[in-house]
């Protein structure tokens, strides 16, 4: 695939982020509308994407392949984690804050861009290689990224955290797939249509959240452009200098490299809030990475394909 082509693919996900922003800051997407289509993608779209993802055959290959992407799970992890417990305590100026940037070292944006860019880039097909990887960032958003912001919380996670609709679809999809129960038509069509505005939609609610974020001294915060150079550039890039020697292929290699080259997770900036920690420097590290995102994936992407 040429960069004209990948870049291209990218292109048209940032406009329609342009589309979200816009209407935000015009008006046209209210707070509340804003909300609502989160809350839908997240709760409607995206749990059908991922469910009809899974209704493929079952076959040897696709056994060994998710063997493999949870071979690269695990590498993407070690190099994050590995990062995000040695960096922040050179740069940071309390343990809170460290805890902010250790959880924007770990957690990208694998929901809301790190499927509508495998979709656009690898197919529909890669769609089923990043629900694994959404199990074990469903798992680990809620448990150790809650305790990176507040170590102190361990004993109030509350279990109803686990059970949000991304990773039950996942589950529920996996389980379908395993046993090769396959989603009766009108439902499945419907489930297709539905999983099909993930991607426009996930891209406007990116947008829309940028537009609300405050900008005042993103571009000369020398901590922030840190995680963002590791966040975009060391971390995928690592992952893939690790998992070159032993896997090959877009959903193998190209999958995981992908992922670990997503900005900032969204959900960064509403977690750090609902902890009482510094959100104003997960705000920063959301909209910086999201934006220089445009110029990285394309390289990234070039990389892998």
């Amino acid at each position: 695939m040429s960069i004209a082509v990948i870049a291209e693919s990218i292109i048209i996900l940032f406009l329609l982020m342009g589309v979200g922003f816009l209407c935000r800051r015009t008006g046209v997407i209210g707070p509340d509308g804003a909300r609502g289509l989160s809350s839908f993608v997240v709760n409607v779209s995206l749990p059908a994407l991922i469910l009809m993802a899974m209704q493929v055959p079952l076959t040897p290959e696709l056994i060994e392949n998710a063997g493999g992407i949870l071979f690269g799970v695990g590498v993407f992890y070690a190099v994050s984690f590995g990062l995000a417990f040695t960096v922040p305590r050179f740069i940071a100026d309390s343990d809170l804050e460290a805890g902010v940037m250790r959880f924007m070292l770990v957690f990208s944006n694998l929901g809301f861009m790190g499927i509508p860019v495998a979709n656009a880039v690898f197919g529909p097909e890669s769609i089923f290689y990043v629900s694994i990887f959404n199990l074990t960032f469903s798992i680990l958003l809620f448990s150790v990224g809650v305790l990176m912001l507040r170590p102190d919380m361990g004993r109030y996670l509350d279990p109803k955290l686990f059970l949000n609709t991304g990773l039950i679809a996942s589950v529920a999809g996996l389980c379908l797939f395993a046993l090769q129960i396959h989603i009766p038509s009108p439902f499945a069509d419907v489930f297709t249509l539905l999983g099909s505005t993930t991607t426009p939609l996930a891209m406007v609610v990116v947008g829309a959240l940028l537009a609300t974020l405050p900008l005042e001294g993103i571009f000369t915060d020398k901590k922030i452009w840190v995680i963002t150079v590791l966040r975009l550039a060391v971390i995928p890039i690592a992952v893939f200098l690790i998992l070159r020697p032993f896997v090959s292929g877009p959903f193998l290699l190209g999958v995981p490299v992908l992922l670990a080259a997503m900005p900032v997770a969204a959900n960064a900036v509403m977690l750090a809030e609902e902890y009482h920690v510094d959100a104003t420097i997960a705000s920063k590290g959301v909209f910086l990475t999201t934006i220089l995102s445009l110029a990285t994936l394309p390289v990234i992407t070039l990389l892998i394909t």
